[in-house]
């Protein structure tokens, strides 16, 4: 038996009273029992370890934290307490990799019994999951940032041969990892090789344009080419992992913020963490979020996903609305259908609508709706694209049908139109909310964009962008704000507005779901904007009194 297993019980009791001692939050009791240990085994990795909990749990110091555990488990005393405060550490000092292979040790190590202590590291390492591309695993993603990491050693000491070999065997795993390809290009420009160095960059910046250490870099190699310095000044590097840690994510912020929650709780079972962070989550859950327009998570969740199920936070007021015979779709589809008349019209040979009744359709709709609109002359179903999605939507919907070479409306649809042209509201009404709610929910607006996964979203966010609507929608605004509190919502849908001279495009979400749906079922109204510099596409929007009928808020 070697001194260290012989010492060993004794410092493991002294362990169990040094938390208690944090439990009653008896620090001054916590930190003699640590002196003590230490003036008696000032060598024992124990005793690293209690100096690691006493300068996390008294001194909130996770500096020295990080050297006393990792001094602990160099020495041999890895216990899966350990791990995890090491891994709590070395991500408070940026070293991510560390810190996450840390966890991964301590779930590794902990008994069925402690697992549910390291509910944290789990959550972390799901986190981190969540984030990698669909090829690259955690384990890889572990191996990757060590390579990294020896790199960026390699590279500071000026061991440029060998810090290229690290990035490039990185690089065969992650090809488009942006500062292994800009770290590449720092070793060949130091190492003389120009070109090389000219193409790692570039392809930096292909990866990501924002990689502004690159542009520096270029810079540099233009400038020592042309003579205007003599020699390279020093080096610019930044940790990539590090940096990736920082960017704001909800989802990671969220689990690191459980991740903290749950480390500074102590629970007798697994039951009784899982019913923490459940509770956790409800709370989250029930809080309003500024970036939602104050709404809850769950309350965003709920718009998302049940937009028309959702009558605790809006009802849909389709028997009561009046003001919707001048929205562009339901015009189109009664015009549409009275066209076809009782006994339908033959198909072209392509199966769409014959040439003369789009045209005609077309000349009244102009007159209807955009009165100063110049287009070539219609010769086909799909030059009036409006007509084209109201046909799709009436075919969905089993409105109409194509039978025996004919375009027909059903035996049902004639009977509801003629009751329309009667003046029967509740007829009219319910043509209304069937066209509503087909080209919201079934018709896929991808069908002429082509935009399958984008376009998706748009429609998926339904519910989120009328709730903008109300929110914005009481006076003229650029559409600009409009796309502002989208992007504040979903950073992920980021697509800005673009300019070419004074000439200015909206954004594929706002073309998709204001200007085609917003405006064709007639919730809102649009206009030229009154800014003076911009022209053409610049337009303003306002909620229609539509809106309000349709729609009665409860949040």
């Amino acid at each position: 038996m070697t001194k260290f297993d012989k010492d060993l019980p004794k410092l493991e009791m002294r362990l169990d009273a040094f938390f208690d001692a944090i439990d009653d939050e008896d620090y001054k009791l916590a930190r003699l029992i640590v002196k003590k240990a230490v003036r008696k085994f000032p060598r024992h990795p124990v005793c690293f370890a209690l100096q690691g909990l006493a300068a996390v749990f008294i001194d909130d110091d996770h500096t020295d934290g990080y050297l006393f555990f990792k001094q602990a488990i160099n020495s041999g005393y890895a216990p899966a307490f350990v791990y995890f405060n090491f891994g709590l550490c070395a991500e408070k000092s940026g070293s991510i990799a560390e810190s996450l292979a840390a966890f991964q040790n301590a779930l590794d190590s902990a008994s069925p019994e402690e697992l549910h202590q390291y509910e944290p590291a789990r959550l972390h390492l799901q986190a981190i999951r969540e984030q990698l591309p669909k090829h690259l695993t955690l384990e890889q993603y572990l191996i990757d940032a060590k390579i990294f990491e020896e790199g960026v050693v390699l590279l500071e000491s000026h061991k440029f041969s060998e810090a290229a070999n690290c990035f490039t065997l990185l690089l065969k795993s992650q090809p488009e990892h942006v500062q292994s390809c800009g770290n590449f290009g720092i070793c060949q420009m130091y190492l003389g090789d120009h070109l090389s160095a000219k193409r790692a960059f570039h392809r930096a910046l292909a990866i990501d344009p924002d990689y502004r250490l690159a542009e520096t870099n270029l810079t540099l190699l233009k400038a020592l080419e042309d003579g205007e310095i003599k020699e390279l000044p020093g080096l610019g590097i930044t940790d990539f992992y590090a940096e990736k840690e920082k960017t704001s994510n909800p989802a990671t912020e969220l689990n690191q913020a459980i991740s903290q929650a749950v480390a500074n709780e102590q629970f007798n079972s697994i039951e009784d963490a899982q019913a923490f962070v459940e509770n956790y989550m409800n709370e989250h859950n029930s809080s309003p979020n500024t970036d939602m327009l104050n709404l809850t998570p769950s309350q965003t969740h709920k718009l998302l996903t049940e937009p028309f199920e959702s009558s605790d936070l809006l009802s849909w007021q389709f028997s009561n609305v009046t003001k919707f015979t001048s929205a562009p779709v339901y015009w189109l589809a009664v015009n549409l259908i009275g066209a076809l008349g009782a006994d339908g019209v033959k198909c072209t040979a392509n199966g769409n609508l014959p040439r003369n009744l789009c045209r005609s359709l077309f000349d009244s709709y102009v007159k209807e709706f955009t009165p100063n609109f110049i287009v070539s002359k219609i010769n086909k179903e799909d030059d009036f694209i409006n007509l084209h999605v109201v046909r799709s939507i009436l075919l969905i919907a089993k409105l109409i049908r194509k039978h025996g070479g004919r375009w027909k409306p059903l035996k049902s649809t004639w009977q509801l139109y003629e009751r329309i042209q009667h003046g029967d509201k509740t007829a009219a009404t319910e043509l209304y909310q069937v066209l509503f709610q087909t080209y919201a929910t079934e018709y896929n607006w991808a069908y002429i964009s082509g935009n399958e996964s984008d376009c998706a979203f748009y429609q998926f966010s339904i519910g989120y962008s009328l709730y903008m609507l109300r929110h914005l929608g009481a006076e003229w605004r650029h559409y600009r704000e409009y796309q502002v509190l989208y992007e504040q919502a979903f950073p992920d849908q980021a697509d800005p507005v673009s300019e070419l001279s004074t000439i200015e495009f909206p954004s594929q979400y706002i073309f998709h779901f204001w200007f085609d749906f917003a405006w064709q079922v007639g919730l809102i109204e649009k206009r030229e904007s009154t800014d003076e510099k911009r022209i053409s596409f610049s337009k303003e929007i306002i909620a229609t009194p539509l809106f309000s009928e349709l729609i009665s808020w409860h949040i």
